[in-house]
């Protein structure tokens, strides 16, 4: 029997300060994976868009940010580009280690099958 060749679609929720937090993919199809690779511009912002699902901030009215994956890219790169600089070093900050595991146990699950020589 082969291995799951499907990417999941589950999603981990990660936390904030201040008791927010943000919800993201636990990990990125290849084609995700693939656009993240050739976006180009800013890397940040492009991680940001490809694993972000959404999150529980609130603006200065104190209602929700909208922030989905339906939205269009742009809308969502124009969300992350008006959060205050504070919130956005938070995100990356709590994004990253999360990322750095993903693709650790993405590398640690590739193995080269053995190859039986036929006598």
């Amino acid at each position: 029997m082969g291995r799951n060749s499907i990417a999941s679609a589950a999603v981990v929720r990660l936390p904030l300060g201040e008791g927010d937090y943000i919800t993201v993919k636990e990990e990125l199809n290849a084609g995700e994976s693939i656009d993240l690779a050739n976006e180009p511009g800013d890397k940040i912002l492009a991680t940001l868009t490809a694993y972000l699902v959404g999150w529980s901030l609130v603006g200065a009215d104190d209602l929700p940010i909208p922030y989905s994956p339906i939205q269009s890219a742009d809308e969502r790169r124009a969300t992350l580009r008006a959060l205050t600089l504070s919130r956005m070093k938070e995100i990356v900050a709590v994004l990253e280690p999360h990322v750095t595991r993903t693709t650790q146990a993405i590398d640690e699950k590739k193995t080269t099958p053995a190859v039986e020589v036929a006598s």
